[in-house]
Order: structure tokens, then C-alpha cells, then sequence
């Protein structure tokens, strides 16, 4: 026969087993959807650029070549075979 104090700490258990497991999935989702990074990830969409790039080295060998295409949307020297800007993902056709 079980205990009254071993039923209580299966009952226990069990309770909150039933209650934590959901309730971590959900609050995991939550911090996740919270630390998302949807500017970043907007701002790649849209082919805009950030300000901190560092695109002095692409440039300076891009630039030493004749054939470098320049972006029009910011100015970046890309390849000659390049479709797309290194730096803002902007066409260059």
C-alpha cells in the first residue's frame, strides 16, 4: 500500500510535470520572439545598408581593378561580374 506522503509527492510530481513542461515551451517562445532580431533582418529585406559596415578593404580592390562596377545606391566598388552591391545588396543592372 502507498503512503499518504508518498501519494502527495507523486501527486506533486505529477502537477508539476503537467504544468512546467508547457509552460517553459511557451515562455522559451516568448524570450525568443523577444531577442529577435526583426530590424536586422528587415533592413537585409530591403537592401538597405548599415552605417558601420566596414567596406574599405572590398572597395580598395575593387577599386585598383579597371573593370569594378560603382553601386548607385551607395557608391561601393564592386566586381565586374558582381549582379548585386558587396554592401547594400542593391542590383547593379
Amino acid at each position: 500500500m502507498i503512503s499518504t506522503a508518498e501519494l502527495a509527492i507523486r501527486l506533486l510530481t505529477f502537477l508539476f510535470v503537467l504544468v512546467a513542461v508547457p509552460l517553459s515551451f511557451v515562455l522559451m517562445f516568448r524570450f525568443l520572439d523577444y531577442i529577435a532580431m526583426d530590424g536586422l533582418i528587415e533592413e537585409y529585406r530591403t537592401g538597405g545598408s548599415s552605417p558601420v559596415r566596414d567596406r574599405g578593404q572590398l572597395n580598395a580592390y575593387f577599386e585598383a581593378s579597371e573593370a569594378a562596377t560603382t553601386c548607385p545606391r551607395c557608391g561601393a566598388a564592386n566586381g565586374e561580374d558582381y549582379t548585386y552591391c558587396h554592401t547594400c545588396q542593391a542590383s547593379l543592372e
